[in-house]
């Protein structure tokens, strides 16, 4: 029987797809929300192959499955079409808002990035062949794939947005209807135009005229209000009306607060960047390049990259020459070195093929796809891109590199800078690309392809060793029935007297689960160890925890893997008992635990072996 298969006689057992709200996952257990938990079968659940037990718990339904849990729930999300991108934990790790941003643009975009990277790479030829003096851009030819090309960034706001109501789990039609206000002929006509600057609405509700055409964080914002304003009028109104007045006045009003707010507020943040790098110019060129090439990859991630336009443009008329666009250019290489240097790290060949793609767009100007598609999910490549953008730009700045002709940033435009400062800008692209790619080279781990379950087969002695100073507890005295029947794996338990924790066993951290509450080692005779803090800390969102190794790490029961609040895990209701459970002991194995209750034990004392 496989996964799915199994998968889908869990969903039965629990009542059925419409009984379901949501569904996550910790360590070892398969989370569901439910609606009515009286129908749920846990006869029948309990028969299934793969699930070792069963239980209605803190208003969850929990089905256990043990360490190859994350399998499961990838059938159940595909069943239940669930979007496993998006976070599927109502108790999920809160982050920063820099990483929660990141995230949320990198969930949207990923759908869109076999668009964006077509595109990008018709664009970034063509601009190259123009610019080589192949073709003419006056041409009809040229005209034609142009609008192939150019078709997917003028209106990018539509794919945002239905790639955004899937992230929001909001109507998608709707959210296509906000982006189709924004980008409405009335709207992009009188910005072309620019007779006027503000519509009035009710005759004093001002309406600002802009050109939305190819932003990204108007909608996404848009959409995001959309999604709260729905689910706000769906509830308040009477269920016979909400199939007709739900998306009516849903659309109304998020088309206004769009409109009037959220578009707006987009543009004029973009405004006043552009107003902070003309200051920049008046103090130093150099400190110019600093700042503008460690703020360019974020302004492309934003979409407010297009406010530096004007002012290049303005350079070009007034000096003939610009300095701002090799900025720019640096920008676009350097993101391109990190994006070539993650195609070393990744082992999938359907990734590798997304990469290169991305890379190679990236050095023809459209960097779009290396940025939405690749250095979102590794932000320490997008941190050494946006280092090696800044000492380029810093490097070209000194040496007054300029362009005298207004060019997509790509490799293709050098023949722009031929001139006293050509060998310069030749000399910055290599730092761009070096730089970045160096960083990301040391900074980024490889991303190695999961391995299949170990199978539980004999291995070699394992010492086991104390996990905290404190007292010790019998694995079958704990109050999760799960983890005292032992239905995992057997071990022992602890209650920390100072919260520290320690590697139980010599071995390397496989799985640190992101809300911090459970830690996987593996010893190297192939002995798998679950290190589980508290009972049900899953809820907590990683809040009472430090982690003090990472994935990959090589530990020792001298070596402090993490710590926890204890005041926190107990002022939330919790248990914060730790567990040790050795989840793959063979059936020729043994284990023996030394300690005995309530005893008294410090970290890195032996506490018992397998054998």
């Amino acid at each position: 029987m496989d996964t799915k298969e199994i998968a889908q006689q869990i969903i039965d057992a629990v009542g059925g797809a419409d009984n379901i709200n949501n569904a996550w996952h910790c360590m070892t257990r398969l989370r569901f929300n439910l609606k009515d938990k009286a129908i749920v079968n846990f006869d029948q659940l309990k028969d299934i192959t793969g699930v070792v037990g069963a239980q209605y718990q803190n208003e969850q339904m929990q089905v256990v499955i043990g360490t190859e849990v994350a399998k499961y729930f990838d059938a159940v999300a595909q069943i239940l079409h669930l979007d496993t991108e998006a976070p599927t934990n109502e108790a999920a790790e809160k982050k920063g808002l820099v990483s929660l941003f990141m995230d949320t643009v990198s969930g949207v975009f990923g759908p869109i990035v076999p668009a964006i990277a077509g595109a990008g790479m018709i664009k970034g030829l063509m601009a190259g062949l123009v610019a080589l003096k192949v073709i003419s851009g006056t041409t009809m030819t040229y005209q034609v794939i142009d609008m192939l090309a150019s078709g997917v960034f003028t209106f990018l706001p539509f794919f945002v947005a239905a790639s955004a109501a899937k992230i929001f789990k909001t109507n998608q039609y709707l959210a296509i209807a906000i982006a189709a206000t924004l980008q409405y002929p009335t709207m992009t006509a009188a910005a072309a135009a620019g007779k006027i600057s503000s519509f009035f609405l009710f005759k004093f509700i001002p309406v600002p005229v802009f050109n939305y055409a190819g932003t990204v964080i108007p909608i996404i914002f848009a959409v995001l209000a959309l999604s709260y304003i729905y689910r706000w009028v769906d509830k308040i109104l009477p269920e016979v009306l909400r199939t007709v007045f739900t998306p009516t006045i849903s659309l109304f009003v998020s088309g206004l607060v769009a409109l009037t707010i959220i578009g707006p507020a987009g543009i004029y943040l973009g405004n006043w960047l552009a107003d902070g790098v003309k200051w920049l110019f008046t103090i130093s060129p150099v400190l110019a390049g600093i700042i503008v090439g460690a703020i360019r990859p974020i302004a492309i991630l934003t979409g407010l990259h297009h406010a530096m336009t004007p002012i290049a443009l303005q350079n070009f008329a007034n000096q003939g020459y610009d300095m701002l666009m090799p900025m720019m250019f640096m920008a676009n290489m350097a993101i391109t070195g990190a994006t070539f240097a993650i195609y070393t790290k990744v082992s999938s060949k359907k990734e590798k093929s997304i990469i290169i793609s991305a890379a190679i767009s990236g050095l023809l100007g459209i960097t779009e796809p290396a940025l939405f598609g690749v250095l979102t999910k590794y932000k320490k490549a997008f941190i050494a891109a946006t280092v090696g953008s800044s000492v380029a730009s810093a490097f070209i700045s000194f040496f007054g590199v300029r362009i005298y002709g207004y060019i997509l940033s790509s490799i293709f435009s050098l023949p722009a800078y031929i001139g006293k400062y050509f060998v310069f800008a030749v000399l910055g692209i290599a730092i761009a690309l070096t730089v970045s790619y160096a960083l990301t080279y040391v900074l980024v781990k490889p991303d190695t392809t999961q391995a299949a379950p170990t199978e539980k087969t004999k291995a070699t002695k394992v010492e086991l060793s104390a996990v905290t100073n404190g007292t010790f507890v019998p694995l079958a005295e704990v109050k999760d029935q799960t983890f005292a029947s032992k239905v995992i794996g057997d071990g022992y338990a602890m209650y920390s007297k100072d919260g520290a924790i320690f590697s139980p066993v010599d071995g390397t951290i496989t799985t640190v689960f992101p809300t911090k509450h459970a830690i996987g080692i593996k010893t190297s005779g192939g002995t798998e160890v679950l290190v589980h803090m508290g009972i049900d800390t899953v809820e907590l969102a990683g809040k009472p925890f430090e982690l003090m190794a990472k994935q990959g790490d090589h530990v020792t029961p001298q070596v402090q893997i993490a710590q926890m609040d204890l005041h926190a895990v107990q002022a939330a209701g919790k248990d914060p008992v730790i567990m040790v459970i050795l989840t793959n002991i063979g059936t020729d194995q043994e284990l023996t635990i030394q300690s005995k209750a309530e005893m008294t034990v410090t970290f890195n004392e032996n506490i018992g072996e397998l054998v």
